[in-house]
């Protein structure tokens, strides 16, 4: 499951991000074909060439390669062997699987071709046909590379612009006023939560300076007939970090931080592996997304209970770079979380961080904006009685409700990242808020327009028209800027997206892990009825549904029964890793477990696994579904390894 996603990674974002660059674009070389048929950016630090007969892009490291060649051919599938023809005539790699996305305006179709991994090499190939015109991206890298560079491979799959094909531009189109289109989205919302299982939801939109819909869909808990309310709290999950952006922002407006200010200044004991860039590391760099610090969420999970912020700022020390600073996109939510710990201990440094960052947020975001239902105590959302319940996702495709401990032990030491419990009331307070650039509903300045605009600014690309800024994902809709940060914890998911020039945005909370495509099917379609454009992004999740029926399939054929005892009964034990801690497999009840203390899950045969010298397993259930588990060796030499590529931890038998 985890490696056919990771095979759609180019074709999801090459396909659902053809827009035309925007206002948010993060400035780029750009390559232009000689014969004047598409140009194409060049991430920063890569390599463009003209070869015989086609266009390669290299990275700094000569470890990825994007080839583009212009066949003439009536197939997209049939032209992507015409493309190896012309780029390596020997290439000679099996086939896996080829499959057709929906294409976006003004192309006829797109072929997408995923081929064997050949010693960790991820090979695929992209064609986009118009006519008898096909233009193919050749993908071939190292995953490990590939993952550390992925941000910068968007940004070419996404920012191939052919030039036979007119983008559609909405720039000087103003939207409809959003009364004339909440029938038609409720009705939408409401089916798109059926069609995907998701337990519940609730919306809200603004215009014009006014909330001018809430909505709410589904159940609390499945299984159970309690329904969402417009006053429900859900976890808001990443969409925390703009708000713990607006805090520093404010710290900022009353001079007790700076943005290039040292993190040292702040926190004393602040370290990255290299000395020289623990002294250059600002309060602007902790939240950019920009320094090539890479996301390391299991050592959250597994060690939830364990950490404080004490903890993640020191866990910063182990950190890899995998780029230099403004090289590549890379998210790190210890990064965020430490952020908010340096704006807390310049708020207040009398007391711990994690008490001083409450009071900051409480005291200069969530009162002077009348956030009254948002906080991060949990005592205090059960006291209240109107929560949702999380869900966590399983590989039978199904949703099961996970307890509230198991979201608290992962959010509580980087809450300033990712934990706040909201309702999509206050969080039309809040974007009405940055709606009016700082001020709240009832008149109060809460931020400087200056700072606010500031963390508006691209800091680093995501894609070829897609920037983060300091806490927030920088996009467009057909040319219009969008702004806004999506959330996901190990049981809910949020959208929140605004549209700066136009005064109108819209909410998206919903109980379900992952369930960004219930999310952004709500927001997409919203954007389509106000800009009266074709029913585009549902193709998308059509197509996304259809793709799921497939991996049923493949699943269910590639995942064992749950073994008898006798059959794992030498993998049983302790087990421990210095960044993950100690976990222990048991056999229990009829279910072969990993206990990591935090979360207990059930681990499934992989049937297709091609491990030589061990025995593969993945997890069956929350908090993360189709993780690979790999035992090697035997006896006191047996090896536990949970992961893959970079994401990848070794554990020894105790």
């Amino acid at each position: 499951m985890i490696t056919f996603r990771r095979l759609l990674v180019l074709v999801i974002l090459a396909t659902l991000l053809t827009l035309p660059a925007a206002a948010f674009a993060q400035d780029a070389e750009t390559y232009s074909d000689p014969d004047g048929r598409f140009t194409v950016p060049i991430p920063t630090n890569w390599i463009a060439e003209t070869l015989d007969g086609y266009t390669v892009l290299r990275d700094p490291d000569d470890l990825i390669s994007v080839s583009i060649v212009v066949v003439e051919s009536e197939s997209a599938t049939a032209a992507i062997p015409l493309a190896w023809e012309v780029v390596d005539p020997a290439f000679d790699v099996g086939e896996t699987n080829t499959i057709t996305p929906p294409p976006p305006p003004g192309v006829d179709e797109i072929a997408v071709t995923n081929y064997d991994m050949i010693n960790d090499r991820l090979i695929q190939g992209y064609a986009q046909r118009v006519g008898e015109t096909a233009y193919v991206m050749l993908f071939d890298g190292d995953l490990t590379a590939l993952t550390q560079r992925n941000a910068q491979v968007q940004q070419i799959a996404s920012g191939l612009t052919l030039l036979a094909v007119a983008a559609t531009d909405l720039t000087s189109t103003e939207p409809l006023p959003v009364a004339s289109v909440i029938e038609d989205l409720e009705s939408y919302a409401e089916g798109l939560l059926t069609r995907l299982e998701v337990p519940g939801a609730a919306i809200t939109i603004v215009e014009d300076g006014e909330i001018v819909y809430t909505g709410a869909f589904g159940v609390k808990t499945l299984g159970e007939d309690d329904p969402i309310t417009v006053d429900t709290q859900f976890l808001i999950g990443s969409t925390t970090k703009p708000m713990t952006v607006t805090m520093m922002a404010a710290l900022v407006d009353q001079g007790l931080m700076e943005w290039d200010e040292a993190v040292t200044n702040l926190l004393p004991d602040f370290r990255v592996a290299d000395p020289e860039l623990t002294e250059q590391f600002t309060l602007r760099n902790l939240v950019c997304a920009c320094t090539g610090v890479p996301r390391r969420d299991f050592e959250l999970i597994f060690n939830g209970n364990e950490l404080a912020p004490d903890d993640i700022v020191a866990s910063l020390a182990t950190f890899e770079f995998f780029t230099d600073f403004g090289e590549a996109f890379q998210y790190s939510n210890q990064l965020v979380a430490t952020g908010g710990y340096a704006a807390a201990a310049a708020y207040d440094d009398s007391v711990e961080l994690l008490v001083a960052y409450r009071n900051g947020m409480q005291e200069l975001v969530f009162d002077p904006i009348g956030m009254e239902n948002t906080t991060f105590d949990y005592l205090a959302v059960e006291d209240r009685g109107d929560y949702a319940t999380p869900h966590g996702s399983y590989l039978d495709g199904t949703y099961q409700p996970i307890p509230l401990s198991l979201e608290e032990a992962l959010l509580l030491a980087i809450e300033p990242a990712g934990g706040a419990w909201s309702t999509v009331g206050d969080m039309a307070r809040y974007m009405l808020t940055m709606l009016d650039q700082g001020v709240a509903p009832d008149g109060e300045r809460v931020v400087s327009e200056e700072n606010l605009l500031l963390t508006w600014q691209p800091q680093v690309a995501i894609s070829a028209d897609a920037s983060y800024g300091l806490g927030w994902f920088l996009n467009s809709y057909n040319g219009v800027p969008v702004i806004g940060h999506d959330g996901n914890t190990l049981g809910m998911t949020s959208a929140f997206a605004f549209l700066p020039e136009q005064g109108i945005g819209i909410v998206v909370l919903s109980n379900g892990q992952g369930a960004n495509l219930y999310n952004q099917g709500v927001s997409n379609r919203f954007l389509e009825l106000v800009y009266e454009q074709p029913l585009a992004f549902e193709e998308q999740i059509q197509f996304f549904l259809d793709q799921a029926e497939t991996q049923m399939a493949e699943l269910e054929a590639g995942i064992g029964d749950a073994p008898i005892e006798a059959d794992v009964e030498a993998y049983l034990g302790d087990y421990s890793n210095e960044a993950l801690g100690g976990v222990s497999i048991r056999h229990e009840d009829g279910q072969f477990l990993l206990d990591a203390g935090e979360f207990v899950v059930e681990m499934r045969p992989s049937l297709n696994s091609e491990i030589q010298d061990g025995e593969a397993f993945v997890m069956f259930g929350a908090p993360l579904p189709g993780t690979s588990v790999i035992f090697k060796g035997e006896g006191d030499d047996l090896e536990l390894v949970i992961g893959e590529s970079v994401v990848e931890y070794s554990f020894t038998r105790e």
